[in-house]
C-alpha cells in the first residue's frame, strides 16, 4: 500500500515545490509589462506635465483623484473574494462570476452619479466641476476591468494583464502626445483617456470569455460568501485610499492647483514604486491562498522576507535622494523644482511599504482581512489629521512627512498584529 502511495505523495510533492516558481513567473509576466507601462507613462507624464505647466497639471491630477474616490461604491473587494474562491477551482468560476456581475453594473451607475453630484457642491471652478463629470464614465472601465482581471488572476495567466496595460498605454500615450501637439489641450486627454479604456475593456472581454464563459449581463444576485468578505476588502480600499490619494484632495481643498500639480509629480513618482509592490503581492496572492490551503506556514520565514525587503528598498530609496531634486527639474523643468525636493523625503515610505507585503497577503489568504481594515482605518483617520497639521505648519512637504509617519504606523500594526493574529489561528508555525 506505502508503495502504491509513493508515486502520488511525490506527484504532491512536486506539484508543492513549483508552487513558487509560478509565483515567480506570475511576477515576471507582471514585472515586465508593469515596467513597459511605466516606460510609457513616463514619456506621457512628462510630456503633459511639461506642456500644461504646474497650473493646468494640477487640475488634471485634482480631477482624477476627485474620480477616483467614489471607486469604493464599486466594492472592488468583490474581486479578491473572486480570486480566494475562483483560485481553488477555476472551472467553477462562471457561477461565482454571474451571481456578482450584476451587483457590479448597478454599482457602476450608482457611483457615476454619486461622482457627478458630489462634485456640484464643491469649491471648484465651473471648467474642473466639467471635467469631472465627463472623466466619471472612467468608473465604468475600473468596475468593469476589475471583475475581468479575476479570471486571469485565478487562472494564473498574467501575461494577458501585462498585454492589455501596455496596448491602454501605448494608445493612450501615444494619441495623447498627438492631440497636445494639435494644440487641443487639457479636454482632449480626457476623451482619449476614456476611449483607450473603452477599447482596452473590449479587449479583456474577448479574451476572458475564452477562459471562463460567463454572462456581463447577469441578473443581481446575492452571493453572501462573496459579498460579505468583499464588503471588508472594499472598505480597506476605501481606508487606502484616506491613507494616500487623499492628500492630493486635501491639497486642492487647502492650497492651489498649482500646489496640487507641484505635489502631484512627486507623488506620480513614487506611485510607481507602490505600483511595483502591489503588482508582486497581486502575482503571490494566489499562490498564498494555496499554501495555506494545503499547510502551515513558517511565521520566521514571512519575518526574514518583510525585513529583505524593507532594506533593500530602503537602501534603493537612500541612493535615489541623492539625486532625485536635480533630476526631477532637469526632466520637468525649474518650474517642478519643490516637487524633487518633496520626492526626496516621499521615497522613504516605500520601504515600510514593501515590508509588509508578505503579511498583508498572508492575512487576506487566510480570511483575515478585517485586521487589516481595522489597522487601515486608524491609520486614515491619523492621515487626514497629520495632512491638515503638517500642511498648516510645514507647507506641502509636510504632507510627505505624514506619510512617513502614518506608514511606519501602519506597518508596525499590520505585521504585529497579522503575525499574533495568524499564529493564534495555527496557520503559522
Amino acid at each position: 500500500m506505502l508503495r502504491m502511495n509513493n508515486p502520488i505523495l511525490e506527484k504532491i510533492r512536486r506539484e508543492i515545490s513549483i508552487i513558487p516558481k509560478r509565483g515567480i513567473k506570475n511576477v515576471s509576466y507582471l514585472t515586465a509589462g508593469n515596467f513597459a507601462v511605466e516606460l510609457i507613462n513616463i514619456i506621457g507624464f512628462i510630456y503633459i506635465a511639461r506642456l500644461l505647466g504646474a497650473k493646468d497639471y494640477g487640475i488634471y491630477v485634482t480631477v482624477g483623484t476627485f474620480v477616483a474616490m467614489f471607486d469604493f461604491i464599486l466594492l472592488g473587494g468583490i474581486e479578491k473574494s473572486l480570486i480566494r474562491e475562483g483560485s481553488k477551482n477555476v472551472t467553477m468560476m462562471q457561477v461565482q462570476l454571474e451571481n456578482t456581475i450584476g451587483i457590479r453594473n448597478v454599482l457602476i451607475t450608482v457611483a457615476i452619479t454619486a461622482c457627478i453630484v458630489s462634485s456640484l457642491f464643491t469649491g471648484y471652478a465651473l471648467p474642473t466641476k466639467l471635467y469631472i463629470v465627463l472623466f466619471s464614465f472612467q468608473l465604468m472601465y475600473l468596475g468593469l476591468r476589475g471583475i475581468l482581471s479575476t479570471v486571469f488572476q485565478a487562472a494564473e495567466r498574467m501575461k494577458y494583464m501585462a498585454f492589455f496595460g501596455i496596448f491602454n498605454r501605448i494608445l493612450f500615450v501615444g494619441l495623447s502626445i498627438g492631440a497636445l501637439y494639435l494644440g487641443l489641450g487639457i479636454t482632449s486627454i480626457f476623451i482619449i483617456s476614456l476611449f483607450s479604456n473603452a477599447l482596452t475593456l473590449l479587449l479583456n472581454y474577448s479574451y476572458s470569455k475564452k477562459i471562463v464563459n460567463f454572462n456581463i449581463f447577469s441578473r443581481v444576485r446575492l452571493d453572501m460568501n462573496i459579498v460579505k468578505p468583499g464588503i471588508i476588502f472594499s472598505l480597506m480600499t476605501f481606508v487606502n485610499y484616506f491613507m494616500t490619494r487623499v492628500d492630493l484632495l486635501m491639497i486642492s481643498f487647502l492650497g492651489t492647483p498649482t500646489d496640487v500639480g507641484i505635489y502631484g509629480v512627486s507623488f506620480r513618482i513614487a506611485e510607481q514604486g507602490i505600483a511595483l509592490r502591489n503588482l508582486t503581492a497581486t502575482a503571490f496572492f494566489p499562490i498564498f491562498i494555496k499554501r495555506f490551503y494545503s499547510r502551515k506556514v513558517n511565521g520566521k520565514r514571512l519575518l526574514r522576507i518583510s525585513l529583505f525587503f524593507f532594506v533593500l528598498f530602503f537602501l534603493v530609496t537612500l541612493a535615489a535622494s541623492f539625486v532625485v531634486e536635480d533630476l526631477v527639474a532637469f526632466v520637468f523643468g525649474r518650474e517642478y523644482q519643490p516637487s524633487g525636493h518633496i520626492l526626496r523625503v516621499l521615497l522613504f515610505f516605500l520601504a515600510l511599504s514593501w515590508a509588509n507585503i508578505p503579511f498583508t497577503t498572508a492575512a487576506q489568504a487566510t480570511h483575515n482581512e478585517k485586521y487589516l481594515l481595522m489597522i487601515s482605518s486608524i491609520a486614515a483617520v491619523l492621515n487626514v489629521i497629520l495632512n491638515y497639521l503638517f500642511f498648516l505648519k510645514f507647507g506641502l512637504i509636510g504632507i510627505a512627512y505624514s506619510t512617513l509617519v502614518v506608514v511606519f504606523v501602519r506597518t508596525a500594526l499590520e505585521i504585529s498584529i497579522c503575525y499574533r493574529v495568524m499564529k493564534l489561528q495555527g496557520h503559522l508555525i
